[in-house]
């Protein structure tokens, strides 16, 4: 199974808020939206951009990433509910410019890609991802 190393999941808590919902992640502060309305798939949607924004901005300035916590230990209100929130940064970085880089590998990786129709500039790209990503999981504050 493939997992994209740029796609992070955190608990969200909805907390009712007379017609609708606030929405906040307790892992990452200042991570928080909300709805006027009881229509939770605008909540999720919302949910999954503010996370998105937030969570991309820490590894572009290269902020530790938090650890999210176990679903079952958030607490929350009665008539709030936890649910997870599924986002991929990759969306949400600011520069998508495309820059320009040569290198240099060796021939057998070279035609192995080829015969496997590897994209090379999006294999470089993801792994630049994933690795950034896991320093900023491992990153001392």
């Amino acid at each position: 199974m493939y997992i994209d190393s740029l796609t992070k999941t955190y608990p969200a808590v909805f907390a009712h808020d007379g017609d609708g919902y606030f929405i906040e992640f307790p892992d990452i502060q200042g991570a928080y939206t909300g709805i006027n309305n009881k229509d939770l798939s605008v909540g999720v949607a919302m949910a999954e951009e503010v996370l998105g924004m937030v969570l991309a901005d820490f590894v572009e300035n290269g902020e530790k990433l938090p650890i999210p916590s176990d679903i079952n230990n958030v607490k929350y209100e009665d008539g709030g509910f936890v649910t997870l929130i599924k986002v991929d940064m990759e969306k949400y970085f600011h520069d998508e410019t495309l820059v320009k880089k040569t290198l240099t590998i060796p021939k057998w990786a070279d035609d192995t890609a080829k015969r496997s129709g590897l994209n090379f500039s999006r294999l470089l790209t993801e792994a630049i991802g994933a690795k950034a990503t896991e320093l900023a999981f491992n990153r001392e504050v």
